[in-house]
């Protein structure tokens, strides 16, 4: 009976370490795991002018180099006016303004989004798409405080992702929340609500592109000795 009770509370000790994000092995080493969803930092392009849109030779999921242009939009009257200019100086001013009919991507990258629409017109500030660079992923992981003087500023972690069994991405720690906060109702059970935890940037290394936004992710935070 003794033997008995004592498995049992291994095991519960072990299902609420795991919860928390600490995995803990009887008469092991213990590993800090965190849970997260990966993101990107979006870049949303607008036009300082209003007009018809013309041309979008991009869409949702294309890949843009910096400088691509990315949505045209209908430019005769200022072209019209270009041609009519009465002085060098009134065409000067026309040629550059004439450029923000032209929108192009300023970054390399992924477009995420795209809510524009060919024909369309577009009206100065509105949203036409996003672009992401997507080499370099986010994540936002929640530690307990009992396992904050495990992590540090620059730590390495081991990234995993359901899709890439076998596979191990690298992050790196970049900031950690200076106040703590009740978990997210999305990240942990029910009891764990309860529990103070911070939370913790890091960024992710996706060179090749194979993890994407949206991703859940398992992290495993490196020490000197993890391999």
């Amino acid at each position: 009976m003794t033997r008995a009770l004592t498995t049992i509370v291994i095991a519960a000790s072990m299902l609420a370490s795991t919860a928390c994000g600490t995995i803990r092995w009887p008469g092991g080493s213990d590993a800090l795991i965190a849970s997260g969803t990966l993101e990107a930092d979006e870049t949303v392009i607008a036009p300082l002018v209003a007009g018809a849109i013309t041309s979008l030779p991009v869409q949702a999921g294309s890949h843009v180099n910096r400088g691509d242009v990315v949505v045209a939009i209908d430019d005769q009257t200022v072209q019209l006016q270009i041609r009519q200019a009465p002085d060098p100086a009134t065409r000067e001013a026309l040629l550059l303004q004439a450029q923000d009919f032209t929108l192009r991507s300023p970054l390399s990258g992924v477009v995420t989004r795209m809510p524009a629409h060919l024909g369309e017109v577009a009206v100065p500030g509105q949203v036409l798409l996003a672009v992401s660079d997507t080499s370099t992923l986010e994540v936002t992981l929640y530690i307990r405080l009992a396992d904050l003087g495990r992590v540090s500023v620059g730590q390495r972690l081991a990234i995993t992702a359901d899709p890439y069994p076998g596979r191990t991405f690298t992050g790196t720690v970049t900031s950690i929340n200076q106040q703590a906060e009740f978990t997210p109702r999305n990240v942990q059970t029910q009891t764990d609500r309860l529990n103070l935890v911070f939370g913790v940037q890091a960024k992710v290394t996706n060179e090749d592109g194979s993890l994407k936004p949206g991703m859940p992710i398992d992290a495993r935070f490196e020490t000197s000795g993890s391999k």
